[in-house]
């Protein structure tokens, strides 16, 4: 089993689902996490205390985590997301690029009800933040 001990982990979409897992299980092989969750849905609507939530269990299986509530979405709240986890730790050694948001309406079967503000939302979350937290931590 590969170790992460003292290695510093972004884990974004990480309040619940496979972001979740994956934040826990980094944090349980020695890594230090930055949990970064909106709280919202997966629509991304809505807030609540998700990544607080990580961050506590991880905290009381003895891990080291702090919670972030940046988007992925825009340039300048990505860079919040790296700048808080080197504040925090002093570097980043692994980014988990995992937030995601689905906003095809439930009654549709297709794309055709989805409006250009909801497809903005998704290309932003789903494509863009990757590249520009990877485009932050490759400086």
């Amino acid at each position: 089993m590969t170790e992460f001990k003292n290695k510093v982990v972004i884990v974004t979409g990480a309040g619940g689902g496979i972001g979740r897992q994956h934040a826990l299980e980094f944090a349980r092989r020695g890594a230090r996490v930055l949990v970064n969750d909106l709280g919202s849905d997966v629509r991304g609507e809505g807030g609540g205390p998700m990544a607080d939530s990580v961050v506590q269990e991880i905290r009381d299986s003895g891990g080291v985590a702090v919670a972030n509530y940046d988007s992925v979405s825009e340039p300048e709240s990505a860079a919040a997301i790296v700048e808080q986890a080197v504040s925090e730790f002093g570097t980043v050694d692994i980014l988990i690029n995992n937030a995601a948001i689905d906003f095809v309406p439930s009654t549709e079967s297709d794309l055709t009800g989805l409006d250009f503000s909801d497809f903005d939302k998704i290309i932003n979350v789903n494509v863009k933040a990757p590249l520009f937290l990877s485009k932050i931590l490759s400086h």
